[in-house]
């Protein structure tokens, strides 16, 4: 076999370069939508708290993460003799800054506390510390149970990333419950990569049914929108608004679009650099445009599954594979939220809809999975020297 270079130049590393091309893509595609999504709708102060403005700063932002994360050697998140300390430690610093969200520090928008407000006011300057849970849960689970086999199939093991998991979603799951199912969904696929028995995780789908039922079913309001998606048409329920401007949006673009900026029912949208990105870039692009932004992120996926399948290591393989699939997980809620075949959850489209914590921490997850690849066989190598 031979000898596996401790970490490949990315100009010999395809995978790594497939991916970082098609996250910086999806950046750039990102501008162009949230200033289109911005064309003709004014917004109150200065230009530098504009959206759009503020977008295009972040996404410079998540391009230099993304050029430095995948520097970093994951393998260090691991390292610990019985804990993983660094991503132990991580994930406490994370859990944290979400408790910080119900202090002073906390900042609430449309009655829901999700953000810590930095500097003046007026810049609009915020963090999201759910976000940066995601990720940070992700990296424990995935170094914990990728210690050894003993590990994944232990009682006492399980425990502790249950009591990890319980932990990371409990600042969140109140005030943002959609972002809570998708971390929970996330954790339950990082334990199945990882090896854990299915039998072990059948815990989780009890208390997501319990807490379906006590924060959605129970809760007027959450439930209201699970009634718009059913009868999105409705003229005499408030919820149905939002999902019936959406799909007359995607319907009303036809084969070509509008062209940009030339959207007219972002005009109706409240959070349409956010939550319904989808429905604006396809009033303007089209069943075209969709089939092509369809066609990047199914490019992005694919090359997100090779770098987790050429890992050099369990640990590895289980991180991007996690990762991956959680990144494709939310892109695909929200296009289902915006074709109205999921209820409204709050999901921005990876890498496109407006917001900074966001774009940053995914940035920092694909500057991740370049790194698994980089410590990887060479794409060059021939399937047997892998295997042999």
């Amino acid at each position: 076999m031979p000898r596996t270079p401790d970490k490949l130049p990315l100009r010999h590393n395809a995978s790594g370069q497939a991916l970082m091309l098609a996250t910086l893509s999806l950046l750039a595609l990102g501008v162009v939508l949230v200033h289109s999504a911005g064309v003709s709708v004014d917004e109150p102060g200065a230009w530098y708290a504009r959206r759009e403005v503020r977008h295009t700063l972040f996404a410079v932002v998540a391009a230099v993460v993304l050029l430095l994360a995948w520097r970093f050697d994951y393998r260090w998140l691991a390292r610990g003799r019985h804990m993983p300390v660094l991503a132990a430690a991580g994930l406490l610093l994370a859990i944290g800054c979400g408790v910080l969200v119900f202090t002073p520090l906390g900042k609430s928008i449309n009655g829901h506390r999700r953000w810590l407000q930095f500097g003046p006011p007026q810049y609009g300057i915020g963090f999201q510390p759910s976000e940066v849970i995601k990720l940070a849960l992700i990296v424990f689970l995935a170094a914990w149970f990728g210690r050894s086999d003993t590990a994944r199939r232990s009682g006492r093991a399980f425990g502790v990333g249950l009591l990890a998991v319980a932990a990371a979603v409990a600042p969140v799951v109140t005030e943002d419950f959609g972002t809570a199912a998708v971390i929970v969904l996330a954790a339950g696929v990082t334990m199945l990569l990882s090896g854990v028995p299915i039998t072990y995780l059948l815990g989780l789908v009890v208390a997501g049914a319990a807490g379906f039922y006590a924060l959605v079913y129970r809760v007027p309001y959450r439930w209201n929108r699970v009634l718009a998606m059913v009868d999105p048409w409705s003229s005499t329920h408030a919820s149905s608004y939002q999902p019936r401007q959406s799909l007359t949006g995607i319907v009303s673009g036809g084969w070509t679009g509008k062209g940009p900026g030339a959207g007219m029912q972002k005009l109706f949208l409240p959070e349409r650099s956010t939550d319904f990105i989808f429905s604006v870039f396809c009033e303007e692009w089209g069943f075209v445009g969709a089939m092509l932004l369809f066609g990047l992120v199914a490019l992005w996926i694919v090359v997100a599954r090779r770098a987790a399948v050429r890992s050099p290591d369990r640990f590895g393989r289980v991180l991007a594979g996690s990762l991956g699939f959680v990144i494709a997980a939310q892109a695909v809620l929200h296009v289902a939220v915006d074709l109205v075949v999921a209820p409204p959850t709050g999901m921005a489209f990876p890498f496109i809809s407006a917001g900074g914590t966001a774009l940053a921490i995914m940035a920092a997850a694909v500057g991740l999975m370049v790194s698994v690849t980089a410590h990887g066989p060479p794409d060059s190598a021939a399937p047997d020297d892998e295997t042999s």
